[in-house]
């Protein structure tokens, strides 16, 4: 007498369960990945437009305050809805080269930073006699 046996085993049902388990978990790995670095790219894209805002500060000023930058210039926070964001800002003449200067502004946030460089000339203008 055989027995009509449909369906499944406890075993197979086990193993089945296992491998949906296992490709539930790795897909579950790869949405919390994403949503990380889509996070990560948010805050670099802020940052970097602020950085730009810093820089540009300091690309109107004259050569002197370039020299030593005031304290409200060199750092601080941004406001509302951005305080998360904190910038930090050098410029500095290049040895050998008048009016030229290495200028950097970096952004941190709790999770990491952007920094931004770039070169700014500002020759001293030449003083007129009366």
């Amino acid at each position: 007498m055989r027995l009509d046996r449909r369906g499944f085993t406890l075993l197979e049902a086990l193993v089945a369960v296992l491998i949906v388990g296992l490709a539930g978990v790795a897909a579950l790995e790869t949405v919390g990945a994403e949503l990380r670095t889509a996070s990560r790219a948010r805050h670099t894209l802020h940052a970097a437009a602020l950085a730009e805002y810093r820089l540009e500060t300091l690309r109107v000023l004259p050569p002197g305050e370039l020299r030593s930058l005031p304290d409200s210039l060199a750092d601080g926070a941004f406001a509302p809805p951005l305080e998360g964001y904190r910038w930090a800002a050098s410029a500095r003449e290049v040895p050998g080269e008048p009016g030229l200067y290495d200028a950097r502004v970096t952004v941190r946030w709790s999770g990491g930073s952007f920094p931004l460089e770039t070169r700014l000339y500002r020759p001293e203008t030449a003083r007129q006699v009366p």
